[in-house]
Protein backbone atom coordinates (compact mmCIF):
# COMPACT_ATOMS: atom_id res chain seq x y z
CA UNK A 1 0.00 0.00 0.00
CA UNK A 2 2.88 2.67 1.10
CA UNK A 3 4.71 1.79 -2.46
CA UNK A 4 1.25 2.14 -4.37
CA UNK A 5 0.66 5.62 -2.36
CA UNK A 6 4.47 6.96 -3.66
CA UNK A 7 4.26 6.01 -6.88
CA UNK A 8 0.79 7.94 -7.19
CA UNK A 9 2.37 10.83 -5.24
CA UNK A 10 5.20 10.13 -8.01
CA UNK A 11 2.93 10.33 -10.78
CA UNK A 12 1.20 13.41 -9.28
CA UNK A 13 4.57 14.96 -9.35
CA UNK A 14 5.06 14.09 -12.64
CA UNK A 15 2.24 15.35 -14.44
CA UNK A 16 2.54 18.97 -12.11
CA UNK A 17 6.28 19.53 -13.51
CA UNK A 18 5.28 18.47 -17.41
CA UNK A 19 2.13 21.69 -16.76
CA UNK A 20 4.52 23.79 -15.55
CA UNK A 21 6.87 22.99 -18.13
CA UNK A 22 4.61 24.42 -20.74
CA UNK A 23 4.03 27.35 -19.16
CA UNK A 24 5.97 30.72 -20.33
CA UNK A 25 8.94 31.48 -19.44
CA UNK A 26 7.63 34.68 -17.88
CA UNK A 27 4.71 36.15 -17.68
CA UNK A 28 4.59 39.72 -15.69
CA UNK A 29 1.33 41.63 -15.19
CA UNK A 30 0.85 45.61 -14.06
CA UNK A 31 4.52 45.47 -12.94
CA UNK A 32 5.83 48.50 -10.62
CA UNK A 33 7.43 49.96 -8.41
CA UNK A 34 9.10 53.25 -7.24
CA UNK A 35 11.71 54.42 -5.44
CA UNK A 36 13.47 57.92 -4.99
CA UNK A 37 17.33 58.52 -6.79
CA UNK A 38 19.21 61.13 -4.07
CA UNK A 39 19.31 64.03 -6.09
CA UNK A 40 17.43 62.98 -9.12
CA UNK A 41 14.24 62.78 -7.84
CA UNK A 42 11.58 60.27 -7.45
CA UNK A 43 11.96 57.23 -10.36
CA UNK A 44 8.63 55.20 -10.96
CA UNK A 45 8.27 52.01 -13.01
CA UNK A 46 4.55 51.35 -13.95
CA UNK A 47 2.23 49.02 -15.27
CA UNK A 48 4.69 46.88 -17.31
CA UNK A 49 3.01 44.13 -18.75
CA UNK A 50 4.33 40.77 -21.77
CA UNK A 51 4.63 37.19 -21.74
CA UNK A 52 7.77 35.49 -23.65
CA UNK A 53 7.63 32.35 -23.88
CA UNK A 54 9.86 29.57 -23.63
CA UNK A 55 12.46 28.90 -26.80
CA UNK A 56 12.65 32.84 -27.79
CA UNK A 57 14.78 35.68 -26.80
CA UNK A 58 13.70 39.30 -26.38
CA UNK A 59 15.62 42.45 -26.67
CA UNK A 60 15.18 44.97 -24.15
CA UNK A 61 15.81 48.46 -25.28
CA UNK A 62 16.24 52.40 -23.48
CA UNK A 63 18.97 54.49 -22.89
CA UNK A 64 20.34 54.80 -19.74
CA UNK A 65 18.14 55.39 -16.77
CA UNK A 66 15.11 54.20 -18.51
CA UNK A 67 14.03 51.39 -16.17
CA UNK A 68 15.94 48.61 -17.73
CA UNK A 69 17.72 47.05 -14.47
CA UNK A 70 15.37 48.00 -12.70
CA UNK A 71 13.15 45.87 -14.28
CA UNK A 72 15.89 42.97 -14.50
CA UNK A 73 16.20 43.60 -10.94
CA UNK A 74 12.55 42.88 -9.73
CA UNK A 75 12.82 40.12 -12.03
CA UNK A 76 15.79 38.45 -9.92
CA UNK A 77 13.63 39.39 -6.68
CA UNK A 78 16.78 41.57 -5.60
CA UNK A 79 14.45 45.16 -5.53
CA UNK A 80 11.07 44.67 -4.41
CA UNK A 81 8.05 45.32 -6.99
CA UNK A 82 4.95 47.37 -5.09
CA UNK A 83 2.13 46.33 -7.61
CA UNK A 84 1.42 43.82 -10.27
CA UNK A 85 1.82 39.87 -10.63
CA UNK A 86 4.78 37.48 -11.47
CA UNK A 87 4.91 34.18 -12.88
CA UNK A 88 8.74 32.41 -13.63
CA UNK A 89 8.69 29.38 -15.18
CA UNK A 90 5.30 28.70 -14.09
CA UNK A 91 6.51 29.28 -10.50
CA UNK A 92 3.86 32.43 -9.08
CA UNK A 93 6.20 34.47 -7.82
CA UNK A 94 4.13 35.33 -4.67
CA UNK A 95 3.49 32.02 -3.58
CA UNK A 96 6.85 30.40 -5.18
CA UNK A 97 9.44 33.28 -4.74
CA UNK A 98 12.21 30.74 -3.67
CA UNK A 99 11.67 28.00 -6.48
CA UNK A 100 10.91 31.44 -9.03
CA UNK A 101 14.70 32.90 -8.36
CA UNK A 102 16.10 29.95 -9.02
CA UNK A 103 14.72 29.20 -12.09
CA UNK A 104 16.29 32.58 -13.10
CA UNK A 105 20.05 32.99 -14.39
CA UNK A 106 21.79 35.98 -14.79
CA UNK A 107 24.63 38.00 -16.40
CA UNK A 108 25.18 41.45 -15.10
CA UNK A 109 26.81 43.91 -12.64
CA UNK A 110 24.88 42.34 -9.11
CA UNK A 111 26.42 38.90 -9.72
CA UNK A 112 29.72 38.36 -7.17
CA UNK A 113 31.79 35.82 -7.74
CA UNK A 114 33.99 34.69 -4.12
CA UNK A 115 36.71 37.39 -5.29
CA UNK A 116 40.01 35.66 -3.66
CA UNK A 117 38.75 31.84 -4.90
CA UNK A 118 39.49 30.41 -8.78
CA UNK A 119 36.57 30.14 -11.17
CA UNK A 120 36.58 26.40 -10.35
CA UNK A 121 36.44 26.88 -6.50
CA UNK A 122 33.45 29.16 -7.47
CA UNK A 123 31.83 26.83 -9.42
CA UNK A 124 31.88 24.24 -6.44
CA UNK A 125 31.21 26.63 -3.78
CA UNK A 126 28.59 28.49 -5.48
CA UNK A 127 26.70 26.17 -7.67
CA UNK A 128 25.58 23.99 -4.40
CA UNK A 129 23.05 26.74 -4.13
CA UNK A 130 21.32 25.38 -6.83
CA UNK A 131 19.36 22.29 -7.05
CA UNK A 132 20.62 21.75 -10.46
CA UNK A 133 24.46 22.70 -11.05
CA UNK A 134 26.47 20.68 -13.89
CA UNK A 135 29.94 21.53 -13.02
CA UNK A 136 31.76 19.11 -15.83
CA UNK A 137 29.19 21.61 -18.11
CA UNK A 138 30.60 25.10 -16.00
CA UNK A 139 34.34 23.97 -16.75
CA UNK A 140 33.81 22.63 -20.20
CA UNK A 141 31.91 26.33 -21.10
CA UNK A 142 35.37 28.10 -19.35
CA UNK A 143 37.55 26.39 -21.81
CA UNK A 144 35.47 27.08 -24.43
CA UNK A 145 35.38 30.99 -23.57
CA UNK A 146 39.39 30.10 -23.29
CA UNK A 147 39.38 31.18 -19.64
CA UNK A 148 41.47 29.20 -17.21
CA UNK A 149 40.05 27.38 -14.60
CA UNK A 150 42.68 28.09 -11.67
CA UNK A 151 41.79 31.61 -12.26
CA UNK A 152 41.33 34.19 -9.45
CA UNK A 153 37.91 35.40 -10.07
CA UNK A 154 39.01 39.24 -8.68
CA UNK A 155 42.03 39.46 -11.38
CA UNK A 156 39.37 39.01 -14.35
CA UNK A 157 38.81 41.36 -17.02
CA UNK A 158 35.29 42.87 -17.67
CA UNK A 159 35.30 40.62 -20.50
CA UNK A 160 35.98 37.56 -18.70
CA UNK A 161 33.62 38.00 -15.69
CA UNK A 162 30.80 38.34 -18.38
CA UNK A 163 31.65 35.01 -20.03
CA UNK A 164 32.37 33.39 -16.78
CA UNK A 165 29.13 34.52 -15.39
CA UNK A 166 27.62 33.15 -18.81
CA UNK A 167 29.65 29.80 -18.04
CA UNK A 168 27.95 30.08 -14.48
CA UNK A 169 24.23 30.78 -15.39
CA UNK A 170 24.46 28.12 -18.12
CA UNK A 171 25.78 25.53 -15.97
CA UNK A 172 22.39 25.54 -13.61
CA UNK A 173 20.34 25.59 -16.19
CA UNK A 174 17.98 28.11 -16.02
CA UNK A 175 14.58 28.91 -17.59
CA UNK A 176 14.64 32.06 -17.79
CA UNK A 177 18.39 34.01 -18.18
CA UNK A 178 19.01 37.56 -17.59
CA UNK A 179 21.27 39.79 -19.72
CA UNK A 180 22.37 43.09 -18.47
CA UNK A 181 24.87 44.57 -21.20
CA UNK A 182 26.35 41.50 -21.21
CA UNK A 183 28.48 41.59 -24.65
CA UNK A 184 29.99 45.49 -23.44
CA UNK A 185 33.49 44.20 -22.91
CA UNK A 186 33.67 41.36 -25.84
CA UNK A 187 35.64 41.60 -28.88
CA UNK A 188 33.25 41.29 -32.15
CA UNK A 189 34.78 37.54 -32.36
CA UNK A 190 33.48 36.90 -28.73
CA UNK A 191 30.48 38.68 -29.13
CA UNK A 192 29.48 36.20 -32.22
CA UNK A 193 30.38 33.60 -30.66
CA UNK A 194 28.45 35.21 -27.12
CA UNK A 195 24.73 35.50 -29.79
CA UNK A 196 25.82 31.87 -31.19
CA UNK A 197 25.60 30.05 -27.70
CA UNK A 198 22.73 31.97 -26.84
CA UNK A 199 20.46 31.09 -30.12
CA UNK A 200 21.94 27.19 -29.74
CA UNK A 201 20.57 27.33 -26.29
CA UNK A 202 17.18 28.81 -27.19
CA UNK A 203 16.63 25.63 -29.44
CA UNK A 204 15.81 23.23 -26.83
CA UNK A 205 12.60 25.52 -26.06
CA UNK A 206 12.99 25.19 -22.17
CA UNK A 207 14.36 28.80 -21.66
CA UNK A 208 13.65 32.13 -22.30
CA UNK A 209 16.52 34.69 -22.39
CA UNK A 210 15.46 38.70 -22.04
CA UNK A 211 18.80 40.70 -23.41
CA UNK A 212 19.15 44.42 -22.13
CA UNK A 213 21.98 46.12 -24.24
CA UNK A 214 22.65 49.56 -25.61
CA UNK A 215 24.20 47.76 -29.04
CA UNK A 216 21.45 47.19 -30.66
CA UNK A 217 23.05 45.21 -33.69
CA UNK A 218 23.10 42.22 -31.56
CA UNK A 219 19.42 42.08 -31.04
CA UNK A 220 19.08 42.72 -35.12
CA UNK A 221 20.80 39.29 -35.35
CA UNK A 222 19.67 37.80 -32.62
CA UNK A 223 16.11 38.97 -30.62
CA UNK A 224 12.92 37.41 -31.21
CA UNK A 225 11.03 40.38 -30.00
CA UNK A 226 12.15 43.76 -28.80
CA UNK A 227 10.91 45.90 -25.70
CA UNK A 228 11.65 49.70 -25.03
CA UNK A 229 11.76 51.57 -22.03
CA UNK A 230 11.12 55.45 -21.51
CA UNK A 231 10.95 57.10 -18.31
CA UNK A 232 9.52 53.82 -16.37
CA UNK A 233 6.93 53.00 -19.33
CA UNK A 234 7.13 50.32 -21.72
CA UNK A 235 6.48 52.10 -25.06
CA UNK A 236 6.26 48.76 -27.06
CA UNK A 237 6.58 45.00 -27.05
CA UNK A 238 7.06 43.39 -30.94
CA UNK A 239 7.89 40.25 -32.26
CA UNK A 240 10.72 41.62 -34.69
CA UNK A 241 8.82 41.14 -37.80
CA UNK A 242 5.77 43.37 -36.57
CA UNK A 243 8.65 46.06 -35.92
CA UNK A 244 10.06 45.62 -39.21
CA UNK A 245 7.04 46.69 -40.96
CA UNK A 246 7.22 50.26 -38.19
CA UNK A 247 10.72 50.95 -39.19
CA UNK A 248 9.98 50.84 -42.54
CA UNK A 249 10.30 54.37 -44.51
CA UNK A 250 9.02 55.79 -47.04
CA UNK A 251 11.94 55.55 -49.63
CA UNK A 252 11.90 51.86 -49.26
CA UNK A 253 14.94 51.50 -46.37
CA UNK A 254 14.30 50.98 -43.04
CA UNK A 255 15.26 52.95 -39.97
CA UNK A 256 17.98 50.66 -37.30
CA UNK A 257 16.80 49.91 -33.75
CA UNK A 258 19.53 53.27 -32.69
CA UNK A 259 17.28 55.43 -34.83
CA UNK A 260 14.05 54.43 -33.74
CA UNK A 261 15.19 54.51 -30.07
CA UNK A 262 16.29 58.17 -30.34
CA UNK A 263 12.97 58.85 -32.77
CA UNK A 264 10.68 57.68 -29.52
CA UNK A 265 12.65 59.47 -26.88
CA UNK A 266 12.54 62.60 -29.07
CA UNK A 267 8.77 62.48 -29.30
CA UNK A 268 8.51 61.49 -25.63
CA UNK A 269 10.27 64.98 -24.90
CA UNK A 270 8.43 66.79 -27.19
Amino acid sequence: MREKAQMESMSEDTKKEEVRLQKPALKIQGVGTSFFHFGEGKFVLEDISFTLERGYMLGLIGRNGAGKSTLLRILLQSIPRKKGSMEIAGYNVASHAFEAKQAVGYVGEDFVFLQRETLRENGRVLGQLYPVFDEVRYLEFLGRFEIGTEKIAGELSKGETTKAQLAFALAHKPELLLLDEPTGGLDPVMRREFLYILQTELLEERMGIIFSTHITEDLDKAADYVAMLEKGKLLFYKSKEELWETLACENGGRLSLKQLMVKLCKEGKS
